[in-house]
């Protein structure tokens, strides 16, 4: 009996003495419970994300955008979302912003997406370290000026890039970009058509040089256009005007077989003939600059060239409420200068790739045959509506005829070329 109490007092003492040390024991000893529960709350979630980025990356895609960098264009863009808020151009082609998305696109100048760019705010907490872990080193780190961009092989075809300001270290945005469909841009050039038996040897040899030289620099050039992408859509553009004559019934024809035209208006004719630049307008068609005074920009100071483009912006302002982006310059002279100009004055220039020398041989059998002998897809088709183009006006509705019979889709250069026709 004394044994069995003294044992019962012993193992007493021990469970005692056991849970006056579990209660004294220092906590930094201890595991940090609520520390080691947290990063798992954090990392799940986080996991979660970057393995959604680098699934959709290989389908050319970011979260919350039917878009991709594979196969969609601008006119599934539109179609689907509408108009974007802003179109810049850079690099390799423009970027359409979708602002409440947080969604911006790259596209070449056939309308093909090739760079497709995520702000969510859900990237905002992700961190370099964070991307090294889930995605290993990047193939490489590009340092471009306040950024840092690491690169990842997503796919064959496509590249994850992911952008982090070197401020903060965090995502700012990332890139699901198609290098193949960015440098393809200019592959669609074609060359420029049309004759006629009013020119010299010369003067045609001289414009056959002009043509292979300007389609040669076209290529250089984001913002220079000979004509759009290989789809069964052209454009037909109208130069010289406005005047009280043969523009108002050019206007006319285009609306009677519900087409959409493109006038390229003198900005000191927009003054005298106001009312048909609005009916222009009113009627749907794009009204464009073509210079103030008509004059061969490449001969005029950067000064000259710079207040021909924007008194005639202003001269079309003032009639339409609109501003224009898109120019033609003068006869197709364009140099860098011009170009770099243009750009800068928030302008795309947009030459043809048919001329149908109405101008040359005034004759409407000649213009219709250097337009059906010679079309192609993505053509954008020269003609003038100043007073003295009688036989273009003559020749207009057998060519819109002819070409709705061979389903050529007649649309404006908002539509061929995907880009906006007013600032």
């Amino acid at each position: 009996m004394k044994k069995t109490l003294w044992m019962i007092l012993f193992f007493s003492s021990i469970i005692l003495s056991a849970c006056v040390s579990e209660k004294t024991h220092d906590s930094k000893n201890l595991p940090p419970k609520e520390n080691a529960i947290q990063p798992k709350e954090v990392n799940r979630p986080t996991s979660k994300l970057l393995t959604e980025i680098m699934d959709l990356a290989k389908k050319g895609t970011v979260k919350d955008c039917p878009f991709n960098a594979l196969d969609s264009t601008m006119e599934q863009v539109k179609t689907e979302w509408g108009d974007p808020d802003t179109v810049d151009q850079a690099g390799l082609g423009f970027y359409a912003t979708f602002t409440k998305k947080n969604i911006v696109l790259g596209y070449n100048k056939a309308g093909e997406i090739f760079d497709v760019r995520s702000y969510a705010s859900d990237l905002k907490d992700v961190s370099e370290q964070m991307i090294v872990k889930a995605f290993g080193q990047p193939a490489e780190i590009k340092d471009n000026n306040n950024e840092n961009i690491y690169g990842y092989e997503a796919d064959q075809d496509i590249q994850l890039k992911i952008i982090f300001p070197k401020s903060s270290k965090k995502i700012d945005h990332i890139s699901i970009f198609n290098p193949k469909r960015a440098e393809s841009s200019g592959d669609y050039i074609l060359d420029i058509k049309g004759s006629s038996n009013k020119l010299t040897d010369s003067a045609w040899a001289s414009m056959q040089k002009w043509r292979k030289d300007i389609v040669l620099f076209a290529k250089s050039q984001a913002n220079v256009y000979i004509n759009g992408p290989d789809k069964k859509k052209v454009a037909l553009t109208f130069d010289d005007g406005p005047d009280e004559v043969i523009t108002p019934a050019i206007i006319d024809i285009l609306a009677a077989h519900h087409v959409k035209g493109n006038f390229f208006f003198i900005g000191s004719k927009v003054k005298d003939h106001p009312n048909v630049v609005m009916e222009a307008f009113k009627q749907g068609n794009l009204v464009l600059n073509h210079s103030y005074h008509h004059l061969e920009l490449t001969k005029l100071s950067k000064e000259a060239v710079r207040k021909e483009i924007t008194d005639t912006g202003q001269a079309i302002k003032s009639v339409t409420g609109k501003e224009p982006t898109i120019i033609r310059t003068p006869f197709g002279d364009t140099n860098a200068d011009v170009a770099a100009i243009s750009k800068q004055e928030g302008y795309s220039i947009v030459l043809w790739s048919i001329d149908t020398l109405d101008w040359s041989q005034k004759d409407s059998k000649n213009i219709v045959n250097n337009v059906l002998a010679n079309v192609r897809n993505g053509d954008i088709i020269l003609m003038h509506s100043d007073s003295d183009k009688g036989e273009t006006k003559k020749a207009l509705p057998m060519l819109i005829e002819e070409l709705q019979k061979r389903d050529f889709e007649i649309v404006d250069l908002q539509d061929l070329l995907n880009i906006k026709g007013y600032q």
